[in-house]
C-alpha cells in the first residue's frame, strides 16, 4: 500500500515532465522568422548592416593585399568611424521604436560610410577600391538574406530552431 502511494506522486511528475517538454520543442513561431527585436538589438541590427566596420576592416586586412602603410592610414579612418558609430548606437538604445528617430540614425550611419569611402578611395588603389566594393555588394545580399529568411536556417538564430 505504501508503495502505491510513492509510486502515485512519481508517475504523475514524469508525465508532467514529459507534457512540459512536448510543449516546448512542438511550440509555435510566429509567422515572418524572427520575433520582433527590442530597440537596442535594432539599433545594433542596423549599424552592423549599414557599417559593418569589424568585417569590413578584416576584408581589407586579411583579405585584401594592402600595404602596412596602407593599413596604418586606414586604421585611422577606421578608428574615427568607429568612435561615430559608437555614440549612434548609444542613442539608438534611448530612440527605442520611434521611426523617426531610427531614420535619423540611419542617415547619420550613411554619413560616417560615405566619409569613410571616401577616405578609404584616398589610400587605397583603384582596383583595392573595386575589390572592397564587390565585397560590401556580396556582404549586403548575405545580410538580407539572413533577416528575410532567405537564407539557411530560414533567417532565424539556432538554425530554424524555435528559441527561447
Amino acid at each position: 500500500m505504501k508503495r502505491k502511494w510513492i509510486l502515485l506522486p512519481i508517475s504523475l511528475a514524469f508525465g508532467l515532465l514529459i507534457m512540459f517538454a512536448f510543449q516546448e520543442f512542438t511550440e509555435a513561431q510566429a509567422p515572418g522568422g524572427m520575433p520582433p527585436m527590442s530597440g537596442a538589438m535594432a539599433g545594433r541590427m542596423m549599424t552592423m548592416q549599414i557599417l559593418p566596420l569589424e568585417t569590413e576592416w578584416a576584408q581589407i586586412s586579411f583579405a585584401m593585399d594592402v600595404t602596412d602603410d596602407a593599413l596604418i592610414k586606414a586604421r585611422k579612418v577606421f578608428a574615427d568611424a568607429w568612435k561615430k558609430r559608437e555614440a549612434i548606437v548609444a542613442k539608438s538604445e534611448s530612440a527605442g521604436d520611434d521611426a523617426d528617430a531610427r531614420r535619423a540614425l540611419r542617415t547619420e550611419l550613411e554619413g560616417i560610410k560615405s566619409s569613410l569611402d571616401a577616405e578609404l578611395k584616398k589610400i587605397l588603389n583603384p582596383k583595392q577600391i573595386e575589390a572592397l566594393a564587390k565585397w560590401e555588394k556580396e556582404n549586403q545580399n548575405r545580410f538580407r538574406q539572413r533577416s528575410t529568411g532567405g537564407g539557411p536556417g530560414g533567417g532565424r538564430p539556432g538554425g530554424g530552431r524555435p528559441q527561447r
